[in-house]
């Protein structure tokens, strides 16, 4: 069943101008009833472009009142099935009862969450979407009878996939299924009840662990046949042939590269722009180093990134190759699944949300081969359950416990050792360099101008004084309440001795007592009254001063590390025996519930205590070398006081820790050798001396294949204020995108930002004319990317920041109309930044022409690459910042674009006619 009304409110205000039904019996339409209902007051504008329903089409309709008896006898003894059944089922008893008739009193499913349970993966549960992955037709979304009609069809597809379940469990997911809409779970309950009566097996592919069901795994390597490179031109095409086109560049970059790695330079670096084919480029040639007992390490900057090159290049590169060649994509824990963590959540009443997440990720167990949340295309890890169920490393693993072998991190760290390719980003780098590195190992770093701040982001460590305070708070009131059960009547049950109670009792209490005083001494000395002159405080800490502030109490910090370490231990020995007997169920649900809140609390110390050791002495002379170390307070209430240390710069870091631990190094990406800023990159990648930087030329004709434009009356961001600016943002945005329905991507300097867009582009109805993913809103960066690409007409409309500045591939008609909102400048009030431009400064430097301008024309040059990805691409190009035409450095911005791009001088309000004219003579 399905709707449409003039509104979405249940408040007596709106009413219905379409009702539509599809009847199912046996898993069959057998019958459909659609008309469409006069409202008796003008539908919305933005209604009409939704629905196509005008004032003019329901003119002669009959009035809600006259169909109210046909549809409340149509729907007697059926089972009410619709997608969101909240909406529907209660917009339309409300309008019963408004003309006189009782509330409809049926069985109700929603298919919404019954998709979201039975496909857990996909990024989107909108019906358009899943109708378009199940490869259901869907004729005209927002129309109630075409709804209703898919409706129908996905309901009979989900109850048909729900029927190939498993026996276990369908019995697990009709037990914790109550809580879900209406009677949701029937459809699980009879799957059951029918396949209860048969005699069934686990197919060949799957296995039951401790009551879960889990993909069997699978332990393979491919053998690499000892061929040799293929230098000739004939011999690769034969490879390629069907595959992909011979372009001499990627060949000419392929040859080299080989070259590269059989000779006996430590570094090269290799400068491709977009359409040069720099991935297989470097894949197609370090795959033949893997014949040789070489493994080779692939490292760009974000995790989209990284899935991108899993799920694209490498399938592409095995089907070239001649021979076979295993990845392995690695991510740090907290990507995967404890499945021996979220066995003990299933054991605990948990609220309705958390409860749905169960379901589906049961479900997901039975699908995944990683056990990476990333499949699951959550807009982010947020409800608790994840924080409980996420994986703290292999070295916290049980060997006891049964799922001790199937451990998908397990799995994945002997997976590494044995991979021909190991696959990562440039933060997991950074810190695992002894894990990925060895004197066989070859590292290519794809995307290497993100190489450095990724590094140095990842090098900063931070230790929250007032949140330590709260958990060890937190932590006694748990273990000590009289109210409820607590640790005292674990010691009367005989689960913890007395002695170890007190024990445990001491070390929280130490840092209950000594963490506080130093803060507050911390905040007298390097804060004083300081905070008090701006929101938000940073001071740079000196080393001398903080050398004397820790030799001043040293006794406390030495005090308080001792006392993490006893916590980690006392902590650890609880766990393992907190696993055996919730294993063998001896513990009682109530003992299990006050456990695992312990160890939710315990984990989040010790998080936070884990990076006390920047008050070590001796660690701090050798921190002080390389790293700064600031302080943070706001003056806001109740704000907390945080220490942070990081690398200032890379100099002298990325060749003494990353490239000197491999036996080469291939730094590759785009712009890394433009003209205007030619020292940057050479300084900021921390290169070797003389290290040979090779240019590749791009296979585009950007004079034929861009339009590319700037708003010369735009208004300049530094003058004018934030909501002015964003209404100019907004204004010009919804301009260009009605006159151009093309797939556009707007890329923003802030989330802040977009989301002050986004709420103005609501109130101008663009968004309900329009599908408008926003980063932060819609979801995160994975999720609306995909329903960016899924859209069906391809006229979405993304605003995206970070990671959509570089790597995202969207090729043809994937992407047409990209606009960029400002020049993506860093902030320059950052502690980090600051402390970068002093030294620049102190060394007689310019820090804006050496620092700041340099990292914003790489980016720009990455933004601008989003655009042409093919020979066959044709896009066009805006800009709205018009500083590029205002300041001195605008220049050093408009040499950089790629040969033959020309940025022409347009009125704002000049921009929607011109590209329409643009897209019109291509």
């Amino acid at each position: 069943m399905d709707l449409e009304t003039t509104g979405t409110a249940i408040n007596g205000t709106n009413r219905i101008i379409q009702f539509s039904c599809t009847f199912v019996q046996h898993k069959r339409i057998v019958n459909e009833f659609s008309t469409l209902i006069d409202p008796k007051q003008p539908i919305p504008p933005e209604i009409s472009q939704l629905t196509n329903i005008s004032d003019k089409d329901v003119k002669k309709a009959p009035s809600f009142e006259e169909m109210a008896g046909t549809i409340y006898s149509l729907l007697q003894n059926t089972t009410f099935v619709a997608h969101n059944i909240a909406f529907d089922y209660n917009f339309l008893n409300s309008e019963l009862v408004r003309v006189g008739y009782p509330e409809l009193d049926l069985k109700g499913i929603d298919t919404v969450q019954l998709a979201q349970i039975v496909l857990p993966t996909l990024p989107s549960y909108r019906l358009s979407d899943v109708s378009h992955f199940l490869s259901l037709t869907h004729e005209q979304p927002h129309n109630a009878a075409s709804d209703a009609r898919t409706t129908a069809a996905l309901f009979i597809k989900l109850r048909e996939r729900i029927a190939d379940f498993p026996l276990t469990l369908l019995e697990e997911l009709s037990l914790r299924g109550r809580q879900l809409e209406l009677d949701t779970v029937d459809c699980f309950k009879e799957a059951y009840e029918q396949k209860s009566k048969q005699e069934t097996k686990l197919p060949a592919d799957l296995m039951s662990v401790a009551g879960l069901i889990i993909q069997r795994p699978i332990f393979s390597k491919d053998t690499l046949a000892p061929l040799d490179y293929p230098f000739e031109l004939v011999e690769k095409e034969k490879l390629f042939t069907g595959l992909i086109d011979v372009r001499l560049q990627q060949v000419k970059m392929m040859d080299e590269t080989f070259e590269f790695f059989n000779g006996s330079d430590l570094v090269r670096v290799i400068d491709a722009p977009t359409g040069a084919g720099k991935t297989l480029g470097y894949l197609f040639p370090a795959a033949y180093q893997t014949g040789q007992g070489k493994q080779v390490v692939i490292s760009t900057a974000t995790n989209v990134l990284q899935t991108q090159l899993q799920e694209n290049a490498f399938s592409l590169l095995k089907k070239i190759l001649p021979f076979g060649c295993s990845v392995v994509s690695l991510k740090g824990n907290y990507h995967f699944i404890d499945l021996a963590r979220f066995a003990q959540s299933l054991k605990r009443t948990q609220n309705s949300h958390t409860n749905l997440l169960q379901m589906r990720i049961m479900v997901w167990l039975m699908e995944t081969k990683t056990g990476d949340f990333d499949e699951l295309h959550l807009t982010k890890l947020q409800d608790p359950l994840f924080n409980e169920i996420h994986h703290r490393g292999v070295e916290e693993l049980d060997s006891d416990n049964p799922f001790y072998s199937v451990d998908f991190l397990r799995r994945k760290k002997l997976a590494e050792k044995n991979a021909d390719f190991v696959l990562t980003n440039h933060a997991y780098l950074s810190s695992h360099i002894e894990e990925l590195s060895g004197p066989n190992s070859l590292l290519v770093v794809d995307e290497a101008q993100h190489l450095a701040p990724m590094t140095i982001k990842n090098n900063r460590k931070t230790l929250d004084f007032d949140e330590i305070k709260i958990l060890a708070d937190s932590l006694l009131v748990k273990i000590r309440s009289h109210e409820s059960y607590s640790f005292i009547d674990l010691v009367g049950s005989g689960f913890i001795t007395s002695s170890e109670f007190k024990h445990l009792l001491q070390v929280i209490r130490v840092i209950d007592s000594r963490v506080p005083q130093l803060r507050n001494d911390l905040a007298a000395t390097f804060v004083g009254g300081n905070a008090s002159q701006s929101e938000y405080y940073e001071q740079l800490l000196r080393p001398k001063k903080i050398r004397g502030f820790i030799k001043g109490h040293l006794a406390e910090f030495v005090t308080v590390a001792s006392a993490y370490r006893k916590l980690v231990q006392v902590d650890r020995e609880l766990y393992k025996k907190f696993m055996t007997q919730s294993t063998t169920l001896h513990l009682s649900s109530v003992q299990n519930k006050l456990l695992n809140d312990y160890f939710t609390l315990a984990r989040s110390l010790t998080k936070e205590l884990k990076n006390w050791k920047l008050f070590d002495l001796d660690q701090l002379e050798e921190l002080f070398e390389s790293q700064i170390i600031w302080l943070t307070k706001s003056n806001v209430k109740g704000a907390h006081l945080r220490i942070h240390s990081g690398l200032m710069e890379t100099k002298n870091f990325l060749k003494n820790h990353i490239y000197e631990s491999f036996q080469h190094t291939l730094l590759t990406g785009a712009e890394l050798s433009l003209p205007e800023i030619k020292n940057f990159i050479p300084t900021n990648l921390d290169l070797p001396a003389k290290t040979q930087i090779s240019q590749y030329d791009s296979s585009f004709d950007y004079r034929k294949q861009v339009a590319a434009m700037v708003a010369m009356d735009a208004p300049d961001v530094g003058v004018v204020d934030q909501q002015e600016y964003c209404k100019y943002l907004a204004d010009t945005i919804s301009e260009i995108c009605s006159k151009v329905p093309r797939q556009t991507l707007i890329l923003f300097n802030s989330l802040q930002t977009i989301a002050d867009v986004y709420q103005l582009l609501q109130q101008k109805g663009l968004t309900r004319t329009k599908n408008v993913l926003a980063q932060g809103i819609s979801g995160g960066v994975e999720k609306i990317k995909k329903r960016f690409l899924m859209d069906h007409e391809h006229q979405a409309i993304l605003l995206g920041t970070g990671s959509f500045w570089e790597g995202v591939d969207l090729p043809h008609d994937d992407l047409e109309l990209l606009v960029v909102t400002r020049l993506p400048f860093q902030a320059v009030d950052s502690v980090i930044n600051q402390a970068r431009y002093h030294k620049a400064e102190k060394l007689g430097e310019n820090p804006f022409s050496t620092i700041a301008l340099p990292e914003a024309v790489i980016k720009l040059n990455q933004g601008f690459g989003r655009l042409i990805r093919t020979k066959t691409d044709i896009g066009a190009f805006v800009l709205l910042d018009p500083r590029i035409l205002t300041k001195k450095y605008g220049v050093v911005f408009e040499k950089s674009f790629p040969a033959g791009v020309k940025l022409e001088r347009r009125k704002t309000a000049e921009l929607g006619d011109n590209l329409q004219n643009f897209f019109k003579n291509i």
